[in-house]
């Protein structure tokens, strides 16, 4: 029990904001957790949806991350304090609106988008609030303990519906009750957070620099590799190789309870080995990624590959690091990630349709051989980051 002593004192030394920040993102987490594990089934035994309207349903649930930048612009003026607790009132707003003011399919669309927006306008917030709470050169390992942390509170979201519906049978209407309300409770623990002035990130309205042309590229790659995967590998799973929705949610828990761990040493790996190493690497094993679902009949390899991929998703810590370091202000930081949030997405919005003809034309494998020039793009992209660990080396000299 020595291990869990330790855990206690770590936690009782830690900084009140952060163990505030961190308590918000369980309760924010939980309420995430609870929506997207019942999303899928809402829409089908509530609205008896088709796969087509299914379909359609992903062009809004994805558009509030393309417009996050102008979103982010209105917010300039407030402290990212304010954006967290606003993201928690935003996917309080939708969970309720959800599952007690729905009437129809179309209705219910309106109050996705609150939840959708809330969704991605957190990706700038925890960033940036994550580098207010590092210490100097320590930014990589507090940006993974938070996304571990998220990780972990999402996967508890997801065992409540579990065990609700299983031992329960709770109603839908119950399920979105217990993530509106922890939500809420999200509010009043991000308002807790006190940040000093000096450390405090203050957005501006909008930024583009030349500087940043190569963290711009980084999220446009990323934006391409991730939905290619999210859309076809677990497709080629189910309609190719027949797996099983059971089969299916077992392996995304295993990536989700893996990716509690491994997020935070991904975190000091980047500290200690710099974004370049990380980012080069992370190319590498895609380009493995990609050849092994375009070649391998093996599905055994297949879900190796698929829980591969998703944990290497942490490598948006890594591209939060690179834009600190290069920042020319640090008020340029959360205008900038929410920009390439929006690059990301102005992507990941059309190569799903491009990566479908290619399917159709030429078979699946088509779309991972061209997933695999992403990879190579990836290794260029990564290779044109400085080494800042030699550079803090030599300045030290």
């Amino acid at each position: 029990m020595k291990w869990l002593h330790r855990l206690k004192s770590s936690w009782l030394n830690s900084d009140p904001n952060y163990r505030a920040f961190l308590l918000g993102i369980l309760f924010l987490g939980i309420n995430q957790g609870i929506l997207n594990s019942t999303f899928n089934n809402f829409m089908h035994d509530i609205y008896k949806i088709s796969s087509t309207e299914r379909g359609f349903l992903e062009f809004p649930r994805e558009f509030p991350g393309f417009i996050l930048i102008f979103v982010t612009a209105l917010l300039s003026t407030l402290s990212i304090r304010y954006w967290a607790m606003l993201v928690c009132l935003l996917s309080f707003v939708g969970v309720t609106g959800l599952g007690f003011l729905s009437p129809t399919f179309y209705i219910a669309i309106s109050w996705m988008l609150f939840w959708s927006m809330a969704d991605h306008l957190f990706m700038p917030v925890e960033s940036t609030m994550g580098l207010q709470l590092a210490k100097e050169n320590q930014e990589g390992r507090r940006l993974g303990q938070i996304s571990g942390a998220r990780n972990l509170s999402m996967i508890i979201g997801t065992l409540a519906v579990w065990w609700g519906m299983s031992f329960f049978s709770f109603s839908y209407k119950i399920l979105y009750f217990i993530a509106g309300l922890s939500a809420l409770i999200g509010v009043w623990l991000f308002s807790r957070i006190k940040i000093a002035k000096e450390k405090e990130i203050v957005s501006k309205r909008f930024v583009y620099r030349k500087e940043y042309h190569l963290f711009y590229i980084l999220n446009i790659l990323f934006g391409a590799r991730k939905q290619l995967f999210l859309t076809f590998s677990p497709w080629v799973l189910v309609s190719v190789f027949n797996v099983k929705v059971e089969t299916m949610a077992i392996l995304l828990l295993i990536a989700s309870f893996l990716g509690f761990f491994f997020r935070q040493y991904f975190g000091v790996w980047v500290d200690k080995i710099g974004e370049r190493s990380v980012l080069v690497w992370d190319a590498f094993i895609l380009l493995v990624i990609c050849l092994g679902f375009a070649f391998s009949k093996n599905v055994y390899v297949l879900y190796g590959l698929l829980i591969v991929d998703n944990l290497m998703f942490a490598t948006r810590i890594a591209r939060t690091t690179y834009m600190k370091k290069i920042a020319l202000d640090k008020s340029d930081i959360p205008t900038s990630i929410s920009f390439g949030v929006t690059l990301d997405h102005l992507i990941s919005m059309s190569i799903p349709f491009f990566g479908g003809l290619l399917w159709t034309a030429f078979g699946y494998p088509a779309v991972f051989i061209a997933a695999s020039f992403i990879a190579l793009l990836n290794f260029w992209a990564a290779m044109k980051i400085p080494d800042f660990n030699e550079q803090r080396k030599s300045s030290l000299a």
